[in-house]
């Protein structure tokens, strides 16, 4: 904290009576601050075993990581990434967006303080950022100035109009600075600080009018608008939608869906791709993987980068609507450059940056599972791994869960056998009675991907042995390579039902309850599946009528 008048122990007091202030505000059974409340995800309903009527409740959720930065780059217009020092979101369910275990720690309530520290320095120095922020003649108009510009940033950073005995508590932060002699500079510098410390800035705030009630209510029109914002953009809501909240227009379903449509043409809409796909489909884990570089000299920083780029830009074909979602197993183009087409063996297409390229029949590849980035995050770091490819399929496509193993089984017996293939080598490990009921499924699915070695490139053989691709699906599908997975999934019901799954999880911010009874997840999902495969898997569809449905668009409070 800069050595001005007003010490950082009057700062952190004065923000501690705030965050007290607003916990009182959005706490308790309607929304609880520790992100591990009973019954975020439906619980123990209270719902009187009324068929069909539960929405389902979700924690009070903290912005993580990835949001936080969004959110001051889109309310400053700051190039700043403080959230990157942040400690890492735990992740539910596969994501880092899941209310429940976004908890709030002391050091992390620390760092947000210093984070707002350097954004509000920068915002007041940087000319740009000045302008956007104060509007008015600070040095002259002091006070009214002050008022004016604290009530414009607030309903902004707080996500919906700011009340006057919200507004007051800031301003005696600015008298705080004045009293001192520190002028109107610093004491707004104070408390746009506060601003920025409060829950009402780091949570999704959602308020229940009586938290001890189960009755389903509608949310908020801001409330709406920010769940809209931060599933489709992972990001505070722009103008557009913030005037949509005002007019209140977002209650009308037809309203709703043409802002689901408008916003998935907006760039922002890239933060499916990054955050949504970039957990489903492990394409983040790509910057993460390190193959042995005595087996595999040839990977490189530039070969993960291509790897990574090639599904991304596949999905990112799926959310603008220019393929359907069942092409991401399907498809027989992909995108590469010169760097990705040398390691798949293929002509380069002139450049440095991934284009569109269309497949030749024998290329084989087509699709996620003959992509590099998935058959690379799927391997250990000296070979392939038909196990954790095939419960990879199994888990991400399927939704069909697998136990991990007996704590009296040794896992790394495979690694120890020698001779023969790995198949020969798994499949004389499944002769263990204790290894036999998993592997038996999920082995048969990474077989069928064993032409591709432990960074994605096409082989005929495992060292001598010439490699068997053939494989089988617990329904007892009979496949030989991937593109005969892909097609076979593609075409499975239980794969619509698991982007179903996994997007309706996302964009809730919570997990499915299926078991309790009256809640409405089972049966929603349900529709939005059956309504997937009826529109030929149209993905921005599928997204619309996520957003309309009514476990997105309304909420419970908590019995006590």
């Amino acid at each position: 904290m800069k050595a001005w008048g007003v010490t950082s122990t009057v700062l952190l007091s004065a923000c501690a009576a705030l965050v007290a202030a607003c916990t009182g505000q959005i706490g308790g059974p309607g929304g609880s601050l520790d992100g591990n409340s009973p019954g975020a995800t439906g619980g123990t309903n209270g719902m009187g075993g009324r068929p069909g009527t539960d929405p389902g409740r979700v924690t009070l959720h903290r912005l993580n990581r990835v949001e936080y930065d969004n959110t001051v780059r889109d309310l400053f217009g700051t190039s700043l990434t403080p959230a990157r020092e942040f400690p890492v979101d735990d992740r539910g369910g596969g994501f880092d967006n899941m209310a429940d275990v976004l908890s709030l720690s002391p050091v992390q309530l620390s760092m947000y303080r210093s984070a707002a520290a350097d954004l509000i320095e920068e915002a007041m120095t940087n000319a740009a950022e000045r302008a956007k922020l104060v509007g008015c003649a600070l040095a002259t108009e002091g006070e009214t100035c002050a008022r004016s510009v604290l009530a414009r940033f607030v309903s902004r950073a707080w996500r919906r109009p700011i009340t006057d005995n919200e507004l007051t508590p800031l301003m005696k932060l600015v008298g705080i600075a004045v009293a001192q002699g520190d002028g109107y500079e610093q004491g707004l510098t104070l408390a746009l600080e506060a601003v920025l410390v409060s829950p009402n800035f780091l949570f999704r705030v959602e308020l229940d009018p009586t938290p001890t009630s189960t009755t389903p209510h509608p949310l908020g029109a801001y409330e709406l608008a920010s769940r809209l914002s931060y599933f489709l953009w992972s990001t505070m809501p722009d103008d557009e939608l913030f005037a949509a909240a005002k007019s209140d227009s977002l209650r009308d379903p037809a309203a709703l869906s043409a802002e689901v449509r408008r916003m998935l043409q907006s760039p922002k809409a890239r933060a499916l791709v990054d955050n949504f796909a970039g957990q489903w489909l492990y394409t983040r884990a790509v910057d993460e993987v390190a193959p042995d570089p005595n087996v595999f000299p040839k990977f490189d920083d530039e070969l993960r980068k291509a790897m990574k780029s090639e599904s991304q830009r596949l999905f990112e074909d799926i959310v603008e609507g220019a393929i359907s979602a069942d092409r991401l197993l399907t498809a027989d183009f992909t995108y590469l450059n010169d760097r990705l087409a040398a390691h798949y063996g293929l002509p380069a297409p002139g450049s440095d940056e991934v284009v569109r390229v269309k497949l030749p029949a024998a290329a084989n590849r087509g699709g996620l599972l003959s992509q590099a980035a998935f058959l690379t995050v799927t391997s250990h770091t000296t070979r392939t791994s038909p196990v954790l490819r095939g419960k990879w399929v199994l888990g991400q496509l399927l939704c069909t869960d697998i136990p991990p193993p007996p704590p009296n089984v040794d896992v790394t017996s495979v690694d120890q056998m020698t001779g023969g293939s790995l198949r020969q080598r798994l499949e004389a490990h499944r002769a263990n009675p204790n290894c036999a009921a998993c592997h038996a499924i999920m082995d048969p699915i990474g077989f069928g991907l064993e032409n591709y070695d432990a960074i994605g490139a096409y082989r005929a053989t495992d060292g001598e042995a010439p490699i068997d691709a053939s494989g089988k699906l617990p329904s007892g599908e009979a496949f030989s390579g991937a593109l005969e997975l892909e097609r076979l999934i593609a075409s499975d019901s239980k794969f619509a039902a698991c982007v179903v799954k996994n997007l309706y999880a996302y964009a809730l911010v919570r997990q499915p309850d299926t078991t309790t009874p009256g809640n409405l997840d089972a049966a929603t999902m349900q529709t939005l599946a059956d309504h997937f495969r009826k529109s030929s898997y149209d993905f921005r569809d599928l997204v619309a009528r996520v957003v309309t449905s009514t476990t997105f668009t309304t909420r419970r409070g908590e019995a006590p």
